[in-house]
């Protein structure tokens, strides 16, 4: 049997993808995001990665309109879009694989254990943000997070690998982030982890996984070198109670702040449905203005920082 790319996104969409992209997986293997430490579709399965569908589904715009950084209602809300995203992904491997294709799925969150970084900098398998931008989805922005025309950052990403031949998407040839001379992700990030084409993830992954195994981590070894006439009082409090909750529901785990997503001006639906809201950044700091500043006289120079010449193919289109 044979598929076409439009007949797998048709389907896609179907399903309840907002967005879809195809890259090959070849374009993928050649050019790892990190090369010391490569997230490849050849690594995962390099009989059946041909393809590379890249599938988003939009945050819901009522969370995005919320301003605290740890709201469990965005919490909940985003675990449940993450669920029917990988049902989307499932159903979808069941199409190509009911037409004689076999696929994978990846998901929108899921780390090796064994490159476990207690710092934040765990990984995935791939990189969905660059596999992203590879199938025309969108463009990288100043921390690094995929932008895409649409819905700005305000989507959730997952992928399937396919040993169906596809066409694949070309990339976007203009880059969506104005960078250093808007930089409100930077003003709005409670942690200050956005830096010039940078994200400090040590900083980061306290607010994005806020009740995830750091967290966890952490509580138990209060409960077990806490004096045993305390332990019982940590064992029933509010800690261990949030611990047990999203262990049940995931909420808290991979669905943490999103200020950074909440005020960014990419994407249609930003002046319709979230300016209005949105327009001021609370989080915004005399220091973080005097840093955004330096950075732009910086760009105005020439100078784009250390980290951009690293990521400018997923970031402005400069292909080698």
């Amino acid at each position: 049997m044979s598929l076409t790319a439009a007949e797998v996104k048709a389907k896609a969409k179907a399903l309840g993808a907002d967005l879809v992209g195809i890259a090959r997986g070849a374009v993928l293997d050649r050019h790892p995001p990190d090369p010391a430490r490569p997230q490849t579709p050849a690594r995962i399965t390099p009989e059946d990665s041909k393809s590379v569908i890249v599938l988003g589904r939009r945050l819901l715009t009522g969370i995005n309109r919320l301003k605290g950084h740890d709201d469990r209602h965005k919490q909940y809300s985003t675990e449940l879009v993450l669920t029917d995203l990988e049902e989307i992904e499932l159903k979808l491997v069941y199409f190509l694989e009911d037409a004689g294709f076999p696929s994978i799925t990846v998901p929108p969150v899921h780390f090796d254990p064994r490159h476990y970084d207690p710092k934040g900098d765990t990984r995935g398998p791939l990189s969905l943000a660059h596999a992203a931008v590879e199938a025309g989805l969108g463009t990288l922005g100043l921390n690094l997070m995929l932008l895409t025309p649409e819905y700005g950052p305000r989507v959730l990403l997952g992928a399937v690998l396919t040993s169906a031949e596809l066409q694949p998407d070309s990339p976007l040839a203009e880059p969506l982030c104005a960078g250093e001379s808007c930089g409100r992700c930077l003003l709005a990030c409670p942690a200050d982890a956005i830096g010039q084409w940078t994200l400090d993830k040590e900083r980061c992954a306290p607010l994005a996984s806020p009740y995830g195994f750091s967290y966890l981590m952490g509580h138990i070894e209060r409960m077990v070198q806490a004096p045993r006439d305390e332990q019982l009082a940590l064992l029933k409090s509010k800690e261990s109670f949030m611990s047990w909750q999203s262990i049940l529901r995931g909420v808290g785990v991979y669905s943490g702040c999103t200020r950074c997503v909440d005020v960014c001006p990419v994407g249609r639906d930003y002046e319709t449905q979230l300016k209005d809201v949105q327009d001021t950044i609370a989080e915004r700091t005399p220091e973080k203005e005097a840093r955004l500043a330096e950075m732009a006289r910086r760009r105005e120079s020439g100078d784009r920082g250390p980290h951009y010449a690293h990521s400018a193919r997923w970031i402005d289109g400069q292909r080698s």
